[in-house]
């Protein structure tokens, strides 16, 4: 009767040293499961840009997310296992993303979508959690569990205050089209500063069409770091209005009025020599093409040379006729405030936000900042590139960029 107690108890224990150890080891590795799958879903998510090759960077960029990189990344199992590698006894996989072109679809693992209309990544990650105490009982011999999460991220709807984005404003061709303002998908622009008088500044390349721009007031006067205007005009151009601990300083709200950039005010058409601000800022556009600052002008910006090698080029700066046959991550996206009028002196109301791929000037690989006009050539390509950071609030539009969000 001693001994049927003693295995009866010892049973018992196990049981309760399982449920205190094992269990809580599960819901830990799952949960470590779950942020790899959301970090996984979140880096595939940011890559659907509309493109035909954007369900392959964002492959990759799921890969990446889940690997270990000098000794930091998503592991699981107390930080100690690595997704995709394991032990001799666990397994764990690295899978594929899938795509899907709405919500709902990838909630639920519907029909799955490619190339340029995926908007949404489903990731399912499954890895095997040890058993200390319920790997003695019979009904756990093999002394692992698989453990698995699903996590599905995509592009949010329209934000009202975009963050990060360019500080240019281009004026509504047609207030009443709320979806493109007037503008046409897929259409080159020669874009230009606004100018006073005549002539109209000549198109360039093969575009058919003008649109005048003008830069918006982003410069932060209280900056500990790259405080120079120059500077900030450079890197504004470089990587779209860097973070800044006034969050009206950083982000661009639809609804709200804006100013003009106090130095860019607009010349005569006839002029010919560049406005230095508005060179400044493309010194950083065409920086997204070529880091070399052959430029003199461009050489001569403040920090630029800290700037410039700080930064990537895109990967694709081939002139491209079709948006979705462009291959880069988005880098030669830039994303603009839609205003109802540009005006040097008064205020400018937002009414959106668009994007444009810009394109490089014929016969070379980059733009030219040293314009006489602040020319450069961009596709229009409506909204598909996720926002860096933007907020929501009721400004009550339908169309528009959006931020990559976890849905599920």
């Amino acid at each position: 009767m001693a001994l049927h107690m003693l295995v009866l108890l010892g049973t018992v224990m196990i049981v309760f040293m399982g449920f205190a150890f094992d269990l809580g080891r599960l819901y830990l590795n799952r949960a470590e499961v779950k942020t790899i799958a959301n970090a996984m879903a979140l880096a595939a998510a940011q890559n659907l840009i509309g493109t035909e090759l954007s369900t392959t960077n964002a492959g990759t960029s799921a890969r990446t997310a889940a690997r270990i990189t000098d000794g930091r990344g998503n592991r699981y199992d107390f930080g100690g296992i690595t997704l995709g590698e394991g032990t001799s006894n666990l397994t764990s996989e690295i899978p594929e993303p899938t795509f899907f072109d709405n919500m709902t679809g990838a909630i639920e693992s519907g029909a799955q979508a490619s190339g340029a209309s995926a908007r949404f990544a489903r990731v399912e990650v499954r890895a095997d959690a040890p058993l200390t105490f319920f790997g003695l009982l019979f009904v756990a011999a093999d002394r692992k569990v698989p453990v698995a999460a699903a996590s599905v991220a995509g592009v949010s709807g329209p934000v009202c205050s975009a963050c990060g984005i360019e500080p240019i404003a281009v004026a509504a061709i047609d207030q009443e089209d709320t979806v493109d303002f007037g503008l046409v998908r897929g259409t080159r622009y020669t874009l230009y500063y606004q100018c006073n008088g005549q002539p109209t500044p000549q198109l360039v390349g093969d575009t058919t069409n003008r649109i005048q721009y003008l830069l918006l007031n982003r410069y932060d006067t209280e900056a500990t770091t790259f405080n120079a205007e120059d500077t900030q005009l450079f890197r504004s151009g470089n990587t779209g209005v860097p973070p800044n601990t006034n969050l009206a300083r950083a982000c661009i709200t639809i609804g709200q009025p804006e100013q003009i950039w106090a130095t860019a005010t607009p010349r005569l058409c006839l002029q010919t020599a560049p406005n230095p601000s508005v060179q400044q800022f493309l010194c950083g556009l065409n920086n997204r093409f070529d880091t070399s600052l052959t430029d003199p002008v461009c050489a001569a910006i403040a920090d630029s040379a800290t700037l410039a090698g700080g930064a990537t080029v895109d990967t694709d700066l081939a002139d491209v006729d079709d948006y979705t046959a462009y291959s880069g991550r988005g880098r030669r996206v830039i994303t603009v405030s839609i205003v109802d009028a540009l005006s040097g002196t008064a205020d400018m109301n937002v009414l959106g936000f668009r994007q444009f791929l810009v394109i490089p000037n014929p016969g070379v690989t980059n733009i030219s900042p040293s314009d006489g006009a602040g020319r450069f050539i961009a596709t229009y390509i409506g909204n598909p590139v996720p926002l860096k950071q933007g907020r929501f609030g009721s400004c009550a539009v339908s169309s528009g960029p959006g931020k990559v969000v976890l849905h599920q």
